[in-house]
């Protein structure tokens, strides 16, 4: 990456960036991974979901100075993201359905919902390509600060939801021998 300013530079280079990138890039491999058998998969999968969180605590916030809320990127399509996302999760079957409490730390309405491991690892996964896109390819100083500035919103507000849900299902499918495998 050149010309990025010494603000982006030393953002990408921080330890908790560094870090974060790592696991995620680890992330997208284990999904993309069509040689992997079933087994391992889900054993890896569950790993891969608790050091994506982890390093999702440690991300820094990012203050917005060269990208704003109007700023546009040339994305993937969610077309190229079903091509890539070639994972095993959904060979679980009915296994790969849960019950949540949505929010449990709100009183009114708290009624449980269905969740789906399939849509938790497919929306990590979408969120997640799409800002390394931006940090990897288009790799300007706007798409880099924007694709940081996302990571963490997203942490907080959409891929760590997800990301706690699958790690509490699995942990239940696994550890209280629900799997068939």
């Amino acid at each position: 990456m050149q010309n990025l300013t010494k603000e982006i530079q030393s953002l990408l280079e921080s330890k908790e960036t560094q870090d974060f990138l790592k696991v995620a890039r680890g992330f997208i491999e284990l999904i993309e991974n069509k040689e992997i058998k079933e087994k391992e998969f889900y054993s890896e999968i569950h790993k891969k979901l608790t050091e994506l969180y982890n390093a999702g605590i440690s991300l820094k916030s990012v203050e917005l100075i060269h990208s704003s809320e109007k700023t546009e990127f040339e994305t993937l399509t969610r077309e190229k993201l079903k091509e890539q996302n070639v994972n095993l999760i959904s060979s679980l079957g009915k296994d790969c359905f849960y019950w949540e409490v949505f929010d449990p730390t709100y009183e009114k309405e708290n009624e449980p919902t269905q969740g789906w491991l399939v849509d938790d690892v497919a929306d990590i996964y979408a969120d997640l390509k799409e800002e390394l896109y931006k940090i990897d390819q288009i790799a300007t100083d706007e798409a880099i600060e924007d694709a940081l500035w996302q990571l963490k919103f997203g942490f907080t507000s959409h891929w760590g939801n997800h990301c706690v849900n699958a790690i509490r299902a699995l942990h239940y499918i696994y550890y209280d021998g629900k799997t068939t495998t």
